[in-house]
């Protein structure tokens, strides 16, 4: 008995040491003055001047007109015919 309760608490003891371990690397990341608030502005300031921004914008884009071409073929083919294969 007094075996099983010991081992029951040493499991908890260091399931709880891990997990806050585990919390405190994720919350301590962002833990300076600026903040990670100002890590994104300044992230996107430089996806701004270098042009990524843009290749992303232009592929987002591309993925909304493939959506939305998509859609109209499922509308096209109804419930009654199958699409095609490609």
């Amino acid at each position: 008995m007094i075996k099983s309760i010991a081992f029951g608490l040493t499991l908890f003891l260091g399931l709880s040491i891990i997990t806050g371990l585990i919390g405190l690397r994720s919350a301590s990341a962002c833990n300076r003055t600026a903040g990670c608030a100002m890590d994104s502005l300044l992230e996107d300031h430089m996806m701004m001047q270098n042009g990524k921004m843009k290749d992303a914008m232009a592929a987002g884009k591309d993925n909304i007109d493939a959506f939305h071409r998509l859609q109209e073929a499922e509308r096209r083919f109804g419930a009654g015919a199958s699409a095609p294969r490609r």
